[in-house]
């Protein structure tokens, strides 16, 4: 992710949303290896432990969810590779452990973020917008989180508005919130009952992490999948928010229960963490140098 692809090939000739995998870069090589030892291992378990599955199944969700969590975790912060290997382990252990099972809303996240931040570099086809379109909607209406639609219109706004805009995303953006408001008038419920003080808490010590992220972040190092041209520091930033407004919104509509159910806000944890970790590294640095010359 960390190097430029001189020209178009494969897949990015018919589409922008899609990465493939390719293992030219060490960090996919390791996800190619480590994933089928995750199956492995989460088949062993469930074959030992009654986990209620049988071990082809466990071991397939096991590795499901942690790719997952890997390919979220990249794309909300692209100069984080190892923040995507933390995701992947912590969705893992609470796949076996406390049962996070649910991807969809990893996927319509992943997608989301993407739309925003430009990883793979050219502007989405005609198709790519309508696919994703069609598949938050019916996001929306499969887990009856209607504001999976608005974080969508929010998402399509920012690709309309930011560096090299597409506009006719502001389209598909009053699409999402008609979708979302034909949610509502059938009765679909928006806000959970059961959300306490310390939940908002906790969401706002994410807000302020991610804020923070976002406000001091430098100018992105990786490159755009499809040309030699860095990210751009804002759409990567608003890409970040824009994941943590999906986590925020899952966690509105289906209630606590939804700190668990997808490792969205386990992706968001790896992040903040590497974050702390490289700015904590950094002052020691600066630090050490200050010393060194005195």
């Amino acid at each position: 992710m960390t190097e430029p692809t001189p020209k178009l090939s494969g897949m990015y000739r018919f589409t922008s949303i899609a990465r493939p995998i390719d293992p030219a870069y060490l960090t996919n090589r390791a996800l190619i290896m480590v994933l089928p030892l995750l199956m492995l291992l989460s088949a062993g378990l469930a074959a030992i432990y009654d986990v209620g599955r049988g071990p082809m199944s466990a071991g397939l969700n096991g590795a499901l969810v942690a790719f997952a969590a890997w390919a979220l975790t990249r794309e909300l912060a692209p100069d984080y590779n190892a923040a995507a290997f933390v995701a992947l382990v912590l969705a893992w252990i609470a796949n076996v452990t406390l049962g996070t099972t649910q991807v969809l809303l990893v996927f319509v996240a992943l997608l989301l973020v993407r739309l925003v931040n430009r990883s793979t570099g050219p502007r989405w086809r005609v198709l790519d917008t309508l696919g994703v379109l069609g598949f938050c909607i019916w996001a929306a209406v499969n887990t009856q989180q209607p504001l999976i639609l608005v974080v969508a219109a929010g998402a399509f706004t920012l690709d309309a508005a930011l560096r090299d805009p597409l506009r006719r995303h502001y389209i598909a953006a009053a699409v999402c919130i008609a979708a979302f408001i034909w949610m509502l008038l059938n009765d679909v419920r928006l806000i959970a009952g059961d959300l306490t003080a310390w939940d908002w808490g906790l969401v706002g010590v994410f807000a302020g992490g991610v804020m923070l992220i976002a406000a001091r972040s430098p100018d992105p190092v990786s490159y755009c999948d499809t040309s030699p041209d860095r990210l751009d520091r804002v759409r990567v930033s608003a890409g970040l928010i824009t994941g943590w407004l999906l986590a925020v919104q899952t966690l509105i509509t289906n209630g606590r229960s939804a700190w668990l159910e997808t490792p969205i806000w386990l992706c968001l944890v790896a992040v903040l963490f590497l974050f702390a970790a490289r700015t904590t590294k950094r002052r020691a640095g600066t630090i050490q140098s200050t010393t060194m010359i005195e």
